[in-house]
């Protein structure tokens, strides 16, 4: 089976979003993409696109599509970020 240039960015953007949550959470892969799927449990949206508004509010570039991601991990963002400026001061 192939996966199409579409499927193939979907799960590299999954990944970042692991990524991601292991970065901020110190978590294992499996527990970083239990709560991904958790969050698509509790909002309806699918994995690719869960991972895409994380992946957005992340890099700083989330707008109002991103508002479930948002809401899901925008505080923890913020604290990741404030946590790795004092630790560069």
């Amino acid at each position: 089976m192939s996966l199409t240039g579409t499927d193939e960015t979907s799960r590299q953007v999954i990944d970042i979003a692991v990524g991601i949550l292991i970065g901020l959470r110190g978590c294992s892969r499996r527990e970083a993409f239990d709560e991904l799927v958790r969050v698509v449990h509790q909002t309806g949206i699918g994995l690719g696109s869960i991972a895409s508004g994380l992946v957005s509010v992340a890099s700083g570039s989330a707008s109002a599509e991103h508002a479930e991601a948002f809401n899901a991990w925008g505080e923890l963002i913020r604290l990741g970020r404030a946590g790795n400026l004092a630790a560069a001061s």
